[in-house]
């Protein structure tokens, strides 16, 4: 069916986006990072004095693009706790459907293979991390995913991502 289609596409840009540019800090929160912050201030305390850009008032200027600090996204939102749970939800709901039913005319099952897993991927990370977030009880993981689960999230990100453009882009390709 198309909507899954469409929902797969948009779930899992979502999703890795989520993942790209939000990371997980000490009490298992996501929150956007600092060194992701596209507008966040240089906090170095040393500035040029003959810097045309830098404030009156004595405030530390921003980050110029020679600096490394120019990015054309901000999303703050992306660390809503809410939006996450929906998404997680969401995303794995639809990833399973996905398996089952595929695009008009393609192949059941491995016809939306990696859009598919990658949604299922992203959806039990996101519920994983909600879970932790407010139970109590520790959940505890093998060592191979909790290694993943920590180290890897932006691989997810970057795999739910290239996911959702390849299954954008080519719609009838196996596996795609």
């Amino acid at each position: 069916m198309l909507q899954f289609y469409f929902l797969s596409i948009l779930l899992n840009l979502i999703a890795g986006l989520i993942f790209v540019y939000s990371t997980k800090n000490e009490e298992t929160s996501l929150v956007l990072s600092d060194s992701d912050d596209p507008f966040a201030e240089n906090t170095a305390e040393s500035s040029n004095p003959d810097d045309p850009f830098a404030e009156e008032s004595g405030d530390s200027p921003k980050k110029s693009a020679s600096e490394g600090g120019f990015k054309a996204l901000a999303l703050p939102f992306l660390g809503d706790k809410t939006l996450q749970l929906v998404v997680g939800i969401l995303s794995a709901l639809t990833g399973l459907m996905k398996l089952l039913s595929p695009i008009q005319y393609d192949v059941p099952v491995v016809g939306d293979l990696v859009p598919s897993l990658a949604g299922i991927a992203a959806g039990a990370v996101l519920l994983l991390d909600w879970y932790q977030e407010r139970s109590d009880i520790a959940l505890p993981l093998p060592d191979s995913i909790q290694t993943i689960y920590t180290g890897g999230r932006k691989y997810l990100g970057i795999f739910c991502i290239i996911a959702a453009c390849l299954h954008f882009i080519f719609p009838r390709v196996l596996f795609l």
